[in-house]
């Protein structure tokens, strides 16, 4: 009669499981297609490099910042598109002003992402839409942050708040704002999920 009673309990505990994972998994495909990620590469990882990875990088959030309203995330992104030639070249006047000659390419898509941790929030790794910056040979470590919502151009934005007033469903929000060992196990069961996705989408 225990032994029953212990193999029903660990079904039901599985199926509660596996409701918890899918309602993730519907939160995840919104979240992969509401956020749009800032990824800037180095030249290489010589310290240097970093270092004007990091001057590049300020000069393009302070030319966001001014330019763009990234009021929403379908006009995040056209507004995006539509300046990636003054992205680059803001980028480039940055690099002859430290008496460097590297060209820059600047580019938006979908990217992959590991999974990454930010003060207050963490988002599964998958594919994102991303304006991704190469400096050189942009074989240096990278710089990743979140554009849209935009909590990089907004030091004093609080994730949750952010990603809400973005348009986000609070059940998307949840997902990222989560902690502890049992967050992570879902995370890794989402982007686990993402990845077959992404695989039988060819």
């Amino acid at each position: 009669m225990k032994k029953k009673y212990v193999t029903a309990l660990f079904f039901w505990c599985l199926g509660l499981m596996v409701l918890v994972v899918f309602a993730d998994l519907a939160n995840a495909s919104t979240l992969y297609d509401s956020v749009i990620r800032l990824h800037v590469l180095a030249n290489s990882d010589s310290p240097e490099d970093q270092e004007i990875k990091l001057a590049v990088r300020d000069e393009v959030l302070a030319y966001c910042r001014d330019r763009f309203t990234l009021e929403d995330r379908d006009g995040a992104e056209a507004e995006l598109a539509g300046d990636l030639d003054g992205i680059r070249e803001t980028a480039e006047k940055k690099l002859r002003e430290l008496g460097r000659e590297e060209s820059v390419s600047v580019t938006l898509g979908r990217e992959t992402y590991p999974t990454r941790h930010y003060e207050g929030l963490s988002l599964p790794g998958g594919n994102y839409t991303s304006l991704k910056i190469s400096i050189g040979k942009g074989t240096g470590k990278n710089w990743w942050c979140v554009l849209f919502p935009p909590m990089c151009l907004d030091s004093a934005a609080e994730p949750e708040s952010a990603l809400l007033e973005a348009g986000m469903r609070e059940e998307d929000v949840k997902t990222v704002t989560l902690d502890g060992a049992p967050f992570q196990i879902r995370f890794r069961i989402l982007e686990w999920f993402h990845e077959i996705g992404q695989k039988i989408n060819g």
